[in-house]
C-alpha cells in the first residue's frame, strides 16, 4: 500500500505560467520543487506540453530561475513545435536547452561532441 501511494506522488502535475507569456503548461516528472523566492525545478523524465498549442518537450531535468526569466531544459532534450520570432522548430534535440520567457527566445548547446538537431521553417 505504502508503495502505493508513493508511486501516486512520484508523478505530480503542475499549472505554469511563465512570464508575459499567457500560456500555461502543464509538467510531469518524477520530482518537483518550487522555492520561496518563485524558482522552480523538475527532475526526471519531465515532459512539459502547453495547454493552448502543441508544444512539447522531454528532459532529464528543468529548472525556471525567476530573476533571469529563463526556463532550462538539461539532458536529453528533445523539443517538438517550439515559435520563436517567426521561426518555427518542428523538432529540435541537443544536450541543453535554454528558453528566455520573457523575450521567447532561446539557446539550444550540445556537449560532449554531440549535435543539435532542427528541422525548422521559416
Amino acid at each position: 500500500m505504502k508503495s502505493v501511494l508513493l508511486a501516486s506522488f512520484l508523478f505530480l502535475l503542475a499549472e505554469f505560467s511563465f512570464a508575459e507569456e499567457l500560456t500555461n503548461y502543464t509538467i510531469t516528472s518524477d520530482s518537483q520543487i518550487n522555492t520561496l523566492e518563485g524558482d522552480f525545478e523538475a527532475k526526471g523524465n519531465v515532459v512539459i506540453k502547453s495547454n493552448s498549442g502543441n508544444f512539447e518537450a522531454y528532459s532529464d531535468k528543468l529548472s525556471f530561475d525567476k530573476d533571469d526569466k529563463s526556463l532550462k531544459l538539461i539532458g536529453n532534450v528533445y523539443v517538438k513545435n517550439l515559435e520563436s520570432e517567426g521561426i518555427a522548430i518542428e523538432e529540435t534535440s541537443g544536450d541543453e536547452l535554454t528558453i528566455f520567457t520573457e523575450t521567447g527566445l532561446f539557446e539550444f548547446k550540445s556537449q560532449n561532441k554531440n549535435r543539435v538537431t532542427t528541422k525548422i521553417k521559416f
